[in-house]
This record gives C-alpha cells, sequence and structure tokens, in this order.
C-alpha cells in the first residue's frame, strides 16, 4: 500500500466493503454518503485506482468493481479478528467434539463450518513423508500423460500422474523422455523429499534453467513430485459443494474436480496454506496463484496458473496431537471473493484450534 494515498485506502476499502455487502458494482453517488469527499473528487480517485489495477468497470456505464488484487490489499487491512460470538463458538465446539474419531466424527464439523458462512468447507489429516528417495520412474500413458513412480527408503510408494512438455513427449524415439527420467533422478535420489525440494527450488531460480529447456522440465517435474509426494492424506472431509453450483468457468471445474481428488486437493491446500509455529494464523489467498513450479507439471499458458479466480480461500495448517509422526491437518473456507472476511478469518483460526486439540493422526478408515 506504499504507493497510496491516505484518501485513496480508503475510498479502495469502503468500495470493497460496499461489494462484499452487495455483490454489485460501486458508484461514487453511493461512496460519497459515506464518505466526507464529493462525487467528482471519489470519480477522479476511482479513476486512478483502476489505473494502478485495483478496481475495474465491467462496462462503460457500470460502477467499479475490486480486482483481486484491490481485495487482497483491503484483506491485508483488516485488523485483528473480533472475537467469535459465543453461539457460533459452541457450535464450532459442539461439531468438532468427535474429530478424533476420525473422518466419521468430522462429518459434522464440516457441515456446520459450511452453513456458518455458506462457503465451501474442507478439513484434512495427513501425515507427512519424510524418507529418502530411492526410485524415480517416469511411464508413458498417452499422448502427453504419464506417470511418474516415486519410492522412498521407507517402502511406501506413490504414482502422480503428470503432463509433460509437448516438444518432450512427441518424440517418437522416446530418447527425450529416458533423458528426462535419468535428469530427475539425478536431481532426487538420495535425498529426502525436503532436501531434494529446496536444491530444485534453488536450481528452478538460476539462470541455467530458462537456457536449458530439459534441466527447466526436470526441475519442474521434480518440484512437483517432491510437493506431491510429501503427504500421505489419511483422510479428507468435504461439505458444500452445492454452494458453488450457481458458478461458472474453468477455474470452477478444476476446483470440483479437486473435490473428487482428495490426494490432489491436500496437496494443493498444503501448498497453500504453510504451517505456522505457535496459535493458528489464516492465509488468505484471493484469486490465489501458484508459481508454475507448483502448478501441475506441463499445463499451458504463463509462468502463474492461476487457481482460484473468482474465489477466496481462507485456511488454517495446525500439527494435531503430540505424536512424532509427523502428523499435519488443515482447515479451509472456500468461496466467492466477496465472503464476509472479518467473519471468516476468526472462524477459520478457531476451528483450526479446536482440530488440533481434538485430532490425532487416526487410523486409515477411508475418505469421506
Amino acid at each position: 500500500m506504499a504507493g497510496l494515498s491516505t484518501r485513496r485506502q480508503r475510498i479502495l476499502f469502503a468500495l470493497c466493503r460496499e461489494y462484499i455487502v452487495s455483490g454489485r458494482p460501486i458508484a461514487s453517488a453511493g461512496l460519497s454518503q459515506r464518505l466526507e469527499w464529493s462525487s467528482a473528487t471519489i470519480r477522479s480517485e476511482l479513476a486512478a485506482l483502476e489505473e494502478q489495477g485495483l478496481l475495474y468497470q465491467p462496462h462503460h456505464s457500470a460502477g467499479r468493481l475490486p480486482s483481486a488484487a484491490g481485495m487482497r490489499l483491503y484483506v491485508r487491512s483488516l485488523g485483528a479478528p473480533a472475537p467469535l460470538r459465543p453461539e457460533v463458538r459452541r457450535a464450532v465446539d459442539v461439531s468438532f467434539r468427535d474429530a478424533a474419531h476420525g473422518p466419521d466424527g468430522m462429518r459434522a464439523a464440516v457441515q456446520v463450518l459450511s452453513e456458518l458462512v455458506g462457503c465451501v468447507a474442507v478439513t484434512f489429516v495427513g501425515e507427512g513423508r519424510r524418507g529418502v528417495l530411492r526410485q524415480v520412474d517416469l511411464v508413458p500413458v498417452q499422448g502427453r500423460r504419464a506417470l511418474v513412480v516415486v519410492g522412498l527408503d521407507d517402502g511406501a510408494t506413490s504414482m502422480h500422474p503428470v503432463t509433460l512438455d509437448a516438444r518432450l513427449a512427441s518424440d517418437p524415439s522416446g530418447g527425450s523422455l529416458l533423458r528426462l527420467q535419468e535428469r530427475l533422478r539425478g536431481l532426487c535420489i538420495g535425498k529426502t523429499l525436503s532436501e531434494a525440494r529446496a536444491d530444485l527450488t534453488r536450481l528452478w531460480a538460476e539462470q541455467e534453467a530458462r537456457l536449458d529447456h530439459l534441466l527447466a522440465e526436470s526441475l519442474r517435474l521434480g518440484l512437483w513430485l517432491c510437493t506431491a509426494a510429501a503427504l500421505d492424506p489419511l483422510w479428507v472431509q468435504i461439505a458444500g459443494q452445492r454452494l458453488l453450483a450457481g458458478q461458472s468457468g474453468q477455474t470452477l471445474a478444476q476446483i470440483l474436480t479437486l473435490f473428487d481428488d482428495y490426494h490432489g486437493l491436500a496437496e494443493l491446500l498444503c501448498q497453500l496454506l504453510p504451517e505456522r509455529a505457535g496459535l493458528p494464523r489464516a492465509e488468505v489467498h484471493v484469486a490465489a496463484e501458484l508459481p508454475a513450479t507448483l502448478a501441475a507439471p506441463g499445463e499451458e499458458g504463463p509462468a502463474v496458473s492461476c487457481v482460484l479466480s473468482g474465489l477466496s480461500l481462507v485456511g488454517c495448517r495446525v500439527q494435531p496431537g503430540d505424536d512424532d509422526r509427523h502428523t499435519t491437518a488443515g482447515v479451509a473456507l472456500l468461496g466467492l471473493d466477496r465472503m464476509d472476511y472479518e467473519a471468516v478469518i476468526p472462524l477459520v483460526e478457531y476451528a483450526a484450534q479446536a482440530l488440533a486439540a481434538r485430532s490425532h493422526a487416526p487410523a486409515r478408515t477411508g475418505e469421506g
């Protein structure tokens, strides 16, 4: 917000609040009733905010809407969240009462979270894999699709579907895929997942990764695999998918597909919700963007893959219990970008505390 005057900040945040309440484009006349400046002054400032990419007009005669960047500034401007109302705390406490019983005990919790704020609610518990990589095999399936088989020294094996770079997948001799597999093995084998991810991240930032096409694809695949293989989701619970039924577009289709892929959904949440020491603190993503190294490898498009366009995600990750199995868990609410952040943020943080206090890594009983 360093480039915004105090007046522009106030106008931007007032517009964001009005948009959250109404869901409609906001005109300068409406803002002038709430602020001390004239409509002409506000129109001038709105034009400047639009030039800065913080607002946009859906069409010429309409008011303005906040862009994803504008909504992010608004969310960052919010102070400490207000305490939850007593009745909301009771609802969360009661719904999380049976969380220790695993997925069956968590169904009520996600349903309550979803109904409280009108968003899709997701909870998950998983174990982080800490073994050393011993096997990396690239198996072509069809066209650009392939499976990567990852084996750890503790005997754990997992398979991850990927989309390969078109230039490598189209090599009729198969030599490019073999070279890619050897690069992946050289970059990953003999390291823990966290060690390999750190090395790959460092190499990705170096100039030669942009000059060597095969190396760049190896690094991108390797980073994706180290992230995907690092989590073994024990269970995932979802409620409220119907709340997105009125939406449309490619982004929604991707999200709905993730709801059928529990592992992929848990991986995405772990990417978006880093673990933090101390009390849970909500992470807010408005039209969240993932670096290409963390997006599904081989996808066409720019270097940044927008996975939540028009949507917002508010969530926390926690470490439930005091066992030594490297358990991780999370609570997330997914909804429209005009969700009531001032109500959602404290709810997510309180629910994450309840999950951490009452949920221990359950025996594998399937996914809900």
